[in-house]
């Protein structure tokens, strides 16, 4: 059976961020409470890093991406930085946003009755029309942008995948990895998921099903939030090697594809009944995919209670907010700074994707992160 090790991660999402992860996770979740979008700023330390042709090409996603791809690269060479020759077989794996600005002000236009008032709102809507379809913008709206990105500010060369799977999309990127790497020239990977709830087309969804209520967060069943989340995993044969410290070692990663829009009892029952008895029987730490829509965790915990004779349950959401794409990772990364959780302790995290099946990441947390100040990359 491969496996995985965690030896770096990053995140930006609601208020948690890497430096202080450990901190926000000990305060009231009820602090994080805040739907306003923030502004998205480079880090100061990649900055000059960026080619002024690629700058033009950054979206809010890509920065964030960056950003917290550079907080997982810092730890994870903190004790032993990759060589350029493992860098060159290094691979990327990175979730995306599709942009859709152009719809954006064609929606905001087509319903607002402001727009016809007076002449000069008319012809400012259209100048913004014709900027989100500038030749040069298209750049900004292809679903590689944030992987060429990060693929030349770390100079990876050993692959490129983009792929997309709703709120599994993070979790589907470990999977990919924990089955692709041991089997590959690469000793290691930078993996970065992306999801905004904030967007115009994702919350009207939500919006539709009744989860959210863009007027008033206090009354919305689902809190969502933009962020990015990013870990470093490396193969055993390069921890045994190098003798690298690692957060956690990820025992097993899967997926069961379902069209139902959201995942049963028995469907995580029967999910749960893949897993080695040693696991089932190990007291894990479980933590849940519960995105704050009605009966969703109900489902989850009812499947504990007949699949384990013993667990403890975590909940981060309250913290992180829901951002689709980033959800499992997010969830993974929490597991890893909360203090509650000892190193030795076997950790499983839920993920789930409407119209796309459930997913369980099984993982033996080995240490703490140490986040250091911030370095070029080299």
């Amino acid at each position: 059976m491969p496996s995985l090790f965690i030896t770096g991660y990053g995140i930006e999402q609601a208020t948690l961020k890497t430096d202080d992860l450990v901190q926000r996770l000990t305060e009231c979740a009820h602090d994080s409470l805040d739907d306003k979008p923030r502004e998205v700023k480079l880090s100061a330390a990649i900055a000059p890093h960026i080619a002024r042709e690629d700058r033009a090409m950054l979206t809010s996603q890509t920065i964030c991406c960056l950003n917290v791809g550079f907080s997982a690269m810092n730890m994870a060479e903190k004790i032993v930085g990759f060589t350029p020759a493992e860098k060159e077989a290094m691979c990327v794996y990175t979730t995306y946003e599709t942009v859709r600005d152009f719809h954006e002000v064609v929606w905001q236009f087509k319903t607002s009755s402001e727009q016809y008032a007076e002449k000069a709102l008319l012809l400012r809507s259209l100048g913004k029309i014709a900027n989100t379809v500038h030749p040069l913008r298209l750049f900004r709206k292809l679903p590689t942008n944030g992987l060429y990105h990060l693929s030349k500010l770390f100079g990876l060369r050993g692959g490129g995948y983009p792929l997309r799977k709703m709120s599994l999309g993070g979790m589907s990127l470990l999977e990919e990895a924990f089955y692709n790497l041991p089997c590959s020239d690469a000793s290691g990977a930078l993996i970065c998921a992306y999801g905004d709830m904030l967007k115009a087309d994702n919350a009207q969804v939500f919006r539709k099903m009744g989860l959210i209520e863009p007027l008033d967060a206090h009354r919305s069943s689902v809190q969502g939030a933009e962020g990015a989340v990013s870990l470093v995993v490396e193969t055993a044969e390069r921890v045994s090697r190098q003798k690298t410290r690692p957060l956690a070692q990820v025992l097993l990663a899967f997926s069961r594809f379902s069209t139902s829009m959201f995942a049963t009892t028995q469907d995580w029952i029967e999910a749960y009944a893949q897993l080695a008895p040693w696991v089932r029987e190990s007291n894990p730490v479980v933590v849940l995919y519960d995105n704050g829509a009605p009966g969703i965790g109900d489902a989850e915990e009812r499947a504990l209670k007949g699949s384990l004779t013993a667990f403890e349950i975590r909940r981060y959401k309250p913290w992180s907010k829901y951002a689709v794409a980033t959800s499992g990772l997010v969830d993974l990364v929490c597991a890893l700074a909360d203090p509650s959780i000892q190193p030795g302790r076997v950790v499983i995290i839920h993920g789930e994707g409407a119209g796309m099946g459930l997913g369980l990441i099984v993982l033996r947390k080995l240490g703490m992160a140490s986040v250091q100040s911030e370095r070029a990359p080299s």
